[in-house]
């Protein structure tokens, strides 16, 4: 149990987050890439939402041998957006990062992105260019975000940049300025989550992209992305009440309208924003994915219906390397 009396000088530089349920088969891996970083001011939370594997023994072994790794587990599933955000309510550190428990990162991440954070403060995100493993650990291919395009002055150009183009999240595990997440939207309950929180970090600071690929997503069949193919499914994923009538594509927007409205803008600026979501409609087939979260009431299927036929007239968007083509 932490105390209470500790003092600055304890706090670590950087908190990793690594939110988990049932990763016994990659978990171990990716502990091992967040305890070989070249820093090691930094602090390990995993968050276990009640497993029934062996993420247990393998959180509890790493935390008796390491005093920087905490094991914290809820008493049942919470669903994946609040064990998410409990991860984050642990951190102490100045710079916060969520690690997924099936990726990991190379050994000079964290030096590298927390260094570009310190001679920046006006940035509030770093990430790299993104590496694509497969189950084995196996290298896929490259995928550049474009991050590097939203470091740019004025926050409505950085927020178009974030939410008119189409772009797989990655950035959502990149190393955050603790400070900018407060009172902001964290990990919500609904799909596309994690572009809504990218879009308000957008508002709030500049993104910076580093060049090289430091950061390693695994491609594997039980991945979220992969596994969870209805919106019914996708609700209850995010949040253990689910299983309720989702609109993610209207909630999105709901939300996007809302950060425009409450974040700290000028009056030019916050009309600039407005603009970029009046274009949002046109871009990316956002139009007919409104349209199809509401058929989807009809037919839970329709969103991964509808996906596969985009991708077999128009190809995968960019990032998607590896989509479902059946």
């Amino acid at each position: 149990m932490r105390q209470a009396s500790e003092s600055a000088a304890e706090v670590p530089l950087v908190s990793i987050g690594v939110p988990v349920y049932n990763g016994e088969a990659y978990l171990e891996d990716a502990i091992r890439s967040v305890l070989a970083q070249t820093l090691d001011d930094l602090e390990l939370i995993l968050c276990d939402n009640a497993s029934s594997d062996r993420t247990p023994e393998i959180c509890r072994d790493h935390a008796a041998r390491d005093p920087r790794v905490h094991y914290h587990r809820n008493p049942r599933n919470l669903g994946a957006a609040a064990n998410y955000n409990l991860a984050y309510s642990h951190a102490r550190g100045r710079y916060f990062k969520w690690l997924a428990h099936d990726d990991r990162m190379l050994p000079s991440f964290l030096a590298k992105a927390s260094r570009a954070l310190q001679e920046r403060s006006d940035a509030v995100l770093c990430n790299s260019v993104v590496q694509y493993i497969d189950s084995r650990g196996a290298p896929l291919g490259l995928y550049d975000t474009q991050l590097a395009g939203a470091d740019l002055d004025a926050p409505s150009q950085r927020f178009a940049w974030m939410v008119l183009r189409s772009h797989t999240c990655a950035d959502f595990f990149g190393l955050i300025r603790r400070e900018a997440l407060r009172d902001s939207l964290l990990h919500a309950t609904f799909h596309g989550a994690d572009r809504a929180l990218l879009a308000q970090l957008a508002l709030r600071g500049r993104l910076m992209q580093l060049p090289a690929p430091l950061l390693c997503i695994r491609e594997h069949p039980n991945r979220y992305t992969r596994s969870q193919r209805r919106s019914v499914d996708r609700a209850a994923w995010h949040d253990s009440a689910g299983g309720h009538v989702s609109f993610p594509t209207w909630r999105l927007y709901r939300e996007y309208v809302s950060l425009v409205r409450r974040e700290a803008l000028s009056p030019e600026e916050r009309t600039r924003c407005y603009a970029v979501l009046a274009q949002w409609w046109a871009c990316n087939w956002n139009a007919a994915r409104a349209a199809v979260d509401v058929l989807a009431v009809a037919v839970p299927s329709a969103p991964a219906l509808a996906e596969r036929l985009k991708i077999r007239l128009f190809g995968a968007a960019p990032g998607h390397l590896f989509a479902d083509r059946r």
